[in-house]
C-alpha cells in the first residue's frame, strides 16, 4: 500500500520576519496584481521529489511495469513532455513508466529545475505539481503532493481518459474519487504532433478506453485485476459510449 512520506515543516517569511501561510494568504481581495509575475521560495516545493520517488516505488512494486529512468529528457519521451522544456525550466530527471498490457495508459513522471515534478499521462496528457507555482496562485506543498498523487492514481485506476474527434478536438479527463476535472482544446487550437499522437494511440486502442494497470503476478496485496473482453466496438456503439461518458462528467461538473 502506498504512503506519503512524511512533508517537512518549512517556514518562510515576509519582508516583516512574519511566516508566510501559504495556501490562505489572501483574502476575499484576492492576491496583489504584482504577485502574478513573481516566484518567491519556490524550493518549498523541492519535498516534492521525495513523493514522486515514493509513488514510483508503489508502482514498481504492485503493478505490471516496465520502469525505466533517465537523467534530462527521455529519448521517447511526448511531445508535451518536450514541450514543457522552455528559458531555463529544464526536465532534470524522468521516470518512464510503460504498463506491460497495451489497454493501459503509459505514465512519466519527471522532475524540474523549478523545482516541481511533470505528469506526462496516455498519450496527450501533461499536468504539473504545483499547477503555477507563481505567488498570486499561493500553492502549498501539501495541496500539490495530494495533486501529484491524484495525477499518478487517476491514470493508474483507469480514471484518466483522451480521446481526440474532428469535432471537438482534445478532451482529457481526469478522474478519481472526489470527482473529475474535464479539459478541451479544440482542435485548431491543439499542436499537430499532439493530435497525431493521440490519433494514433486511439487507432492502437481501436477507440477502447484507457484501463487500470495490471498488477504484479507475484504481488499477493496487490489489487485484483480481470481483463474485460475486449470485443471490438463498431463505430456508432464507441461514439455512443464515450458521448456518454463525457455527458455525465459536464453533469457533474455543472452541478459541483
Amino acid at each position: 500500500m502506498y504512503e506519503r512520506p512524511a512533508l517537512p515543516e518549512l517556514v518562510f517569511t515576509d519582508a516583516d520576519g512574519e511566516p508566510i501561510p501559504y495556501g490562505s494568504r489572501w483574502g476575499d481581495d484576492g492576491p496583489p496584481e504584482r504577485t502574478y509575475s513573481r516566484t518567491r521560495h519556490p524550493e518549498r516545493f523541492a519535498p516534492l521529489v521525495e513523493v514522486a520517488d515514493a509513488l514510483i516505488s508503489h508502482l514498481e512494486a504492485t503493478y505490471d511495469v516496465d520502469v525505466r529512468r533517465t537523467d534530462g529528457l527521455p529519448e521517447d519521451a511526448p511531445e508535451a513532455l518536450r514541450r514543457f522544456e522552455h528559458g531555463d525550466l529544464r526536465i532534470v530527471r524522468a521516470t518512464t513508466l510503460l504498463p506491460r498490457h497495451d489497454a493501459s495508459a503509459p505514465l512519466v513522471i519527471a522532475e524540474t529545475s523549478f523545482p516541481s515534478i511533470v505528469v506526462s499521462m496516455g498519450a496527450a496528457g501533461l499536468e504539473r505539481a504545483p499547477d503555477c507555482g507563481c505567488d498570486a496562485c499561493d500553492e502549498s506543498l501539501e495541496a500539490s503532493a495530494d495533486e501529484l498523487e491524484r495525477l499518478v492514481f487517476s491514470v493508474v485506476e483507469g480514471h484518466y481518459q483522451e480521446r481526440y474527434t474532428w469535432t471537438d478536438g482534445i478532451e482529457i479527463i481526469i478522474g478519481g474519487a472526489d470527482g473529475a476535472s474535464y479539459n478541451r482544446q479544440p482542435r485548431h487550437a491543439a499542436d499537430k504532433e499532439r493530435v497525431d499522437a493521440l490519433k494514433q494511440s486511439q487507432r492502437e486502442r481501436h477507440g477502447e478506453r484507457w484501463l487500470p494497470w495490471p498488477p504484479r503476478r507475484d504481488d499477493d496485496d496487490a489489487p485484483a485485476w480481470d481483463e474485460p473482453p475486449r470485443r471490438m466496438r463498431t463505430r456508432a456503439e464507441h461514439e455512443a459510449a464515450i458521448e456518454e461518458a463525457l455527458s455525465r462528467i459536464k453533469r457533474r461538473l455543472r452541478t459541483a
